[in-house]
């Protein structure tokens, strides 16, 4: 008779998995939520205009409002870097796992459109070129992913970031806004330039293990003390216009969706508004920040033993392997606050509120994804017969 034996998930003691990678994107995720669960707060408005009429459970979320540029850099750069960790452990064909990516990016990107279109109607050209970050992630990180199956990864993923810069640089020069560039709601320039970066500190960690890291953080920090000390802003501020419908939100979606066919006869009227975007600067800025605490990151290996891992690892290491889908929930949960009446006022309430999305994140991630979209089905625990 054979004996059954269940098998107990452990710990992988792979070389090239690194539990504090995890960590790293939970942090940026979290930090994430924060800062949109702010906006959600009624009272933010107030406080971000009087800083001294915060309370101290505020504070968290104010923070995150102020370091959102760098925390939706730090969200594409790891990305870009758990790129090339994919491309290397894949048994794939180079063309598999490119269309498997594909099929992912393309998911994501349809996501974002979504929430474009829940949030401010069927903008045209806005809706396809500009519509946020996730539309960002998934062009930065298609883009990347084609080129790292090239024969010259390195040549390609520098000269398209020096390409990226210099168009940033070019259109705040000029004053110009151009939607799906640097203006709308989801400006992809520079910001997408923080994938690629990310790619090559990858591509650097597997070609020169932590001498690579530290030659880019040395040749990143002089250039960004030079930036630091420049006047020269953190963020710009492009002009796009958008259209006014009136109603509320569902009705002024609704009658957008009737203007793009040509059937809306009703008032409307064109305005112009600022959407923030990060400054060509800002890359040079930021990246030693991110590299540095990527490299804190890698330095947590496969361990259970170590005393902060052990701490931290069962939630942050979750957050971390579902840090994409939990950034999807998380908006879809806040829109639903959004249109209701039961939004929280002060800091203790959002925090609740936050604590109850993470929760319910929790659960729903076991049966749901959306990149890539399916449902997921239970599965027994794995058997071996010996």
């Amino acid at each position: 008779m054979a004996l059954i034996l269940t098998r107990k998930p452990v710990m992988t003691d792979r070389k090239d998995y690194f539990p504090g990678l995890n960590i790293y994107r939970a942090i940026a995720v979290l930090l994430m939520m924060l800062a949109h669960s702010a906006r959600v707060q009624t009272s933010t408005p107030l406080i971000m205009a009087h800083p001294e009429h915060a309370g101290w459970l505020d504070w968290p979320f104010l923070s995150a409002l102020y370091i959102e540029p760098i925390i939706s850099a730090l969200f594409l750069f790891i990305a870009g870097f758990s790129l090339v960790l994919s491309r290397t452990r894949s048994r794939e064909s180079k063309s598999g796992w490119l269309i498997r990516l594909g099929k992912r990016m393309f998911t994501l990107y349809a996501i974002s459109v979504i929430f474009f279109i829940a949030d401010q109607g069927f903008q045209i050209p806005d809706l396809f070129l500009s519509s946020g970050v996730l539309a960002i992630i998934a062009v930065g990180i298609l883009s990347a992913g084609v080129i790292l199956v090239t024969p010259h990864p390195w040549i390609g993923l520098l000269s398209l970031s020096v390409a990226v810069e210099s168009a940033a640089l070019y259109l705040e020069q000029q004053n110009l806004s151009i939607v799906g560039l640097n203006a709308g709601a989801g400006g992809m320039v520079p910001l997408v330039l923080f994938a690629y970066s990310g790619a090559l500190s990858g591509m650097l960690w597997q070609s020169l293990s932590w001498k690579g890291l530290w030659l880019l953080l040395g040749l990143s920090l002089p250039v960004a003390i030079w930036a630091l000390a420049s006047d020269l802003p953190w963020v710009t501020h492009p002009v796009s216009q958008i259209h006014y419908y009136p109603g509320n939100r569902l009705s002024s979606v609704w009658y957008s969706l009737q203007d793009a066919f040509g059937l809306y006869h009703g008032p409307d009227r064109t305005g112009s508004v600022r959407y923030w975007n990060h400054a060509a600067v800002f890359v040079c800025r930021a990246l030693p920040l991110l590299v540095a605490g990527l490299m804190v990151a890698l330095h947590f290996k496969a361990s259970s033993r170590h005393p902060l891992l052990k701490m931290l690892n069962r939630p942050l290491d979750w957050m971390g392997r579902n840090a994409l889908n939990l950034y999807i929930l998380h908006l879809v949960l806040l829109a639903m606050v959004e249109v209701s009446t039961l939004k929280p006022a002060q800091g203790w309430q959002t925090l609740l509120l936050l604590a109850v999305i993470l929760s319910m994140s929790a659960w729903a991630l076991r049966h749901i994804s959306f990149v890539p979209l399916r449902r997921i089905k239970k599965r027994a625990p794995q058997e071996e017969a010996l």
